[in-house]
């Protein structure tokens, strides 16, 4: 198979639509920048999957901020291990409600979506172990395969096929259910808790006789690698609830997982537990000088002409931007976040179109910055800039609730590397709100 070079954009309107800010994909490995901050985190998920013996199985925690290019990360992975692992990539919150997850959700999920990945290779489960685990399923939730056929809709029977079995369409069914927020998902979850042992034995023994079915199938492939994504997307409470208060439960599945998990619980007075190793965190880039003493930190070259590249691998810059230094403006008020950085390109973009303007001018620049801080202020409560003050002058947040807010809604963005530190959002700290909690906070310390 040939593989075209990815275009570049030669006017405003093709511009707008290659700096799109969703996840690369392997046909668009043209606009990735291999950020070296980043790669030791690839490396050691790389390193796990590559000691990984047939018939072992690991759990991997994946995080970093929202937006700061994990899914495209995860992606390359997923693309370099499709020859030793059956891999099942997928979006929690496409699945199952993201904002009120339960682990039994993510149970139901994974089985799910390994059955179907089994049928579209060509394998069935065990047809004994499959039937054990739906009769049981019939019993607990009292369904009988008349009323989940019909509670299956048209749209889901086609995708199904035929072929499948009654536990993928209760699987439709169910998910449909949890996902919907009927008064039906309290009782679902309630039910599999209290038959939670039995749940997770069943899944884990239809998992391990999956992966022997792939062995078996494909010489050289190791089993099943899943990569949850998007559950770093949770609110950090709900998050919290998952990877601390029922770590045990998310661990003790037979099969290897990457999940994604927001950088917030990293900061919780509940730490995660020993059942997990230390999260593997995709940085931000560090788009500056770290001084510990200075409130206003100066801009690192390397780390904007790193952000820079985003869009220059995308764009032809002399047909598109009046003026180079531009996209340096545009890299300052990203903070190193990438998802900000597009979507600032993107609006100064689409507003240079509304102007009729030929190029990207000044005027659209400043004007995109000032939306992206404008959505900032909409959002931050007026009790959480002395916070941002405090970020500003120690380059530490706070681990309690505000904290955690901060830095799930990217206000604070951490940094890595031989130092962790955090510092807010540039576009946070040019707003009118921040400059006087700072002074407010300079006053007070007599700084």
């Amino acid at each position: 198979m040939i593989i075209m070079a990815a275009p570049k954009a030669r006017t405003l309107k093709e511009a707008y639509r290659f700096c799109d800010v969703k996840p690369l994909t392997p046909d668009q490995q043209d606009y990735y920048v291999p950020f070296a901050a980043r790669q030791d985190a690839i490396g050691q998920v790389n390193s796990l999957l590559t000691l990984q013996e047939p018939g072992e199985h690991t759990s991997i925690l994946f995080t970093g901020h929202v937006g700061c290019g994990k899914t495209s990360e995860l992606n390359r992975i997923a693309e370099a291990w499709k020859d030793e692992y059956l891999v099942i990539s997928l979006q929690v919150e496409e699945e199952t409600d993201a904002n009120d997850l339960d682990y039994t959700d993510l149970y139901l999920v994974i089985i799910k979506q390994v059955e179907l990945a089994m049928r579209r290779a060509g394998l069935q489960f065990d047809p004994g172990l499959l039937t054990s685990f739906e009769n049981w399923f019939k019993e607990v939730t009292e369904e009988t395969e008349e009323t989940v056929e019909r509670s299956v809709n048209v749209n889901a029977e086609a995708s199904l096929g035929a072929e499948a079995p009654f536990l993928a369409k209760f699987l439709v069914k169910t998910m449909a259910q949890i996902k919907g927020g009927s008064k039906d998902k309290v009782t679902i979850r309630q039910t599999l808790a209290r038959e939670v042992s039995r749940l997770k034995t069943d899944i884990n023994l239809l998992l391990r006789d999956g992966a022997q079915k792939v062995q078996q199938a494909f010489p050289g492939k190791k089993g099943f690698l899943l990569i949850l994504d998007g559950i770093d997307k949770c609110p950090p409470d709900v998050a919290t609830r998952l990877f601390v208060d029922y770590a045990a439960q998310m661990r003790e599945l037979s099969c290897t997982i990457i999940y994604t998990v927001p950088i917030a619980i990293l900061y919780s007075t509940r730490k995660l537990g020993s059942i997990f190793e230390n999260p593997h965190i995709v940085p931000m880039i560090n788009i500056y000088q770290f001084d510990r003493d200075q409130a206003e930190l100066a801009h690192d070259q390397a780390g904007l002409q790193q952000m820079v590249q985003l869009i220059v691998n995308r764009v032809e810059i002399d047909a598109v931007v009046s003026d180079p230094a531009l996209l340096l403006d545009l890299a300052q008020a990203s903070g190193g976040h990438i998802r900000q950085m597009m979507r600032m390109t993107r609006q100064a973009m689409l507003t240079a179109m509304g102007r009729n303007h030929r190029q990207l001018q000044a005027d659209d620049v400043t004007y995109a910055i000032k939306q992206e801080q404008a959505s900032f202020e909409r959002i931050i409560p007026a009790e959480a800039y002395g916070e941002l003050a405090q970020a500003a002058v120690k380059k530490e947040v706070t681990d309690d609730v505000m904290g955690q807010s901060l830095l799930f809604n990217t206000a604070i963005l951490e940094y890595n590397g031989g130092t962790r530190w955090v510092y807010p959002n540039p576009v946070v700290r040019h707003s009118e709100p921040f400059k006087r909690a700072l002074t407010q906070l300079c006053d007070d310390s007599g700084e």
